[in-house]
């Protein structure tokens, strides 16, 4: 996430600026820094990070497992330790892991497709991070042949171009989207746009009680704000992507409304999680 489109670093630098105003005895400070400090405590006590995060993850349904041949598994997300991969024999999973932790069942429901991995490397690591979670993926059985590695891209729109030519996907044949509920719609547009026939799969939301709490505030003045910032990021990568092109669509939705798929599993609110 850049620092530009975090909106808590944006709203903290004007308060900085603000106060550097006051300090310089100018008006105007009194102003940038009162709609600064507003912005940041309406952010981090209010509920504008459920509202925005909610209506990206509700875009598409969760949890469920298309009836039809898949002819392949198109995993985004997950992270390791970057640090201390170089110096063990094993991968040390860090948070927001979930797309990672489903692949081996997905494969299984699956046996046919082929599993997708797409990621390069932006750290000074001579292997990509595509070809540690085909070592990642292997060592929990599934067949390295199954495993395909896109190891180039750094961002999501090389990915899903970068994917489309590595693979040349056919217009009849279906892939399986596993990433992020607030990341699916940027993610369907950019791999729709390279040719992608897609069953959207996201897991890992942030708001699993969906559009009963949207306009509920976490506990957490700091959750509050890093839901803000997320959400953030994505919106303006939606317009940022319909304007450079690696989308058709501002605001991607389902396309395959009528395909027999299994429902859901039931939402756990929000309390019975906690509890």
């Amino acid at each position: 996430m850049s620092f530009f489109s975090a909106a808590s670093n944006l709203l903290g630098a004007a308060i900085l600026v603000g106060f550097t105003l006051l300090a310089l005895r100018l008006r105007i400070g009194v102003i940038v820094a009162a709609v600064s400090l507003s912005g940041i405590l309406a952010a981090g006590f209010g509920p504008l990070g459920n509202v925005l995060l909610t209506s990206l993850e509700e875009r598409f349904p969760e949890w469920r497992y298309p009836k039809q041949h898949i002819d392949g598994i198109i995993v985004l997300g997950g992270s390791y330790d970057f640090v201390r991969h170089p110096y063990l024999s094993t991968i040390v999973l860090e948070d927001d892991t979930e797309p990672l932790a489903l692949v081996v069942d997905l494969a299984r429901r699956y046996p046919q497709a082929k599993v997708v991995v797409s990621g390069g490397s932006s750290y000074s690591h001579e292997v990509s991070e595509a070809s540690i979670m085909k070592d990642y993926f292997a060592s929990f059985g599934i067949a390295p042949e199954r495993i395909v590695t896109e190891d180039r891209s750094l961002n999501m729109a090389q990915s899903a171009q970068f994917t489309a030519n590595l693979l040349h996907p056919d217009p009849s044949s279906r892939w399986l989207l596993l990433t992020y509920g607030h990341l699916m719609p940027r993610a369907v547009g950019a791999f729709r746009k390279a040719g992608f026939e897609l069953f959207p799969f996201p897991v890992h939301l942030r708001n699993p009680s969906g559009w009963d709490v949207m306009w509920n505030s976490d506990r957490s003045f700091a959750e509050n704000l890093r839901k803000v910032d997320i959400s953030t990021h994505e919106w303006l990568g939606l317009v940022y992507y319909k304007f450079k092109g690696y989308s058709d669509q501002w605001f991607p939705s389902p396309r395959h409304a009528g395909d027999e798929e299994l429902p859901p599993p039931p939402r756990t609110s929000r309390n019975e999680a906690v509890n």
